[in-house]
């Protein structure tokens, strides 16, 4: 007697939640990483929660500041966003470049939001070699630069 194994239809082995990673996304992230092309990335899961795409690439002529502000439009939607960052600053005197990634999950987001990007987050960072900091941010603090230059600059002590 055979005995069948019953598949979930639509669900990848990419990540715990069956969420998938667009091209696209690692694309843009080479983009950045071998170039900086851009100065930020935000990315989000796709309406029919299949896979993460890319939102938002964002130009060097946009601030730190237009990018905290994308990232609390997504929060007045009640929802999450992963992104990169290609942060500049000086050590020593000497310029810097280091990538951050962020897992935005608001204390407005959904439960629902949270709890699927949270559970798809491995699936978009096991393809992204080169981050420095990993910045999960929850509220306003998080997102200061103080709080990302802090993290960037913990690799080096």
């Amino acid at each position: 007697m055979s005995q069948k194994l019953h598949r979930n239809p639509g669900r990848h082995s990419a990540a715990a939640s069956g969420v998938g990673v667009a091209d696209e996304c690692m694309q843009v992230f080479q983009e950045v990483k071998m170039k900086h092309k851009w100065l930020y990335i935000i990315y989000r899961i796709s309406d029919d929660h299949k896979k993460i795409i890319v939102e938002e690439k964002a130009t060097h002529d946009k601030t730190y500041n237009d990018f905290v502000m994308r990232m609390k439009s997504a929060e007045a939607k009640k929802q999450c966003r992963y992104a990169v960052f290609d942060v500049r600053f000086l050590q020593n005197d000497m310029p810097q470049e280091k990538l951050a990634f962020f897992l935005w999950s608001p204390d407005g987001a959904t439960v629902k939001q949270k709890i699927l990007y949270t559970t798809s987050l491995k699936a978009l960072r096991k393809k992204m070699e080169g981050i420095t900091a990993e910045i999960q941010c929850t509220d306003d603090s998080d997102l200061t630069m103080s709080n990302v230059l802090e993290r960037c600059l913990n690799k080096y002590t």
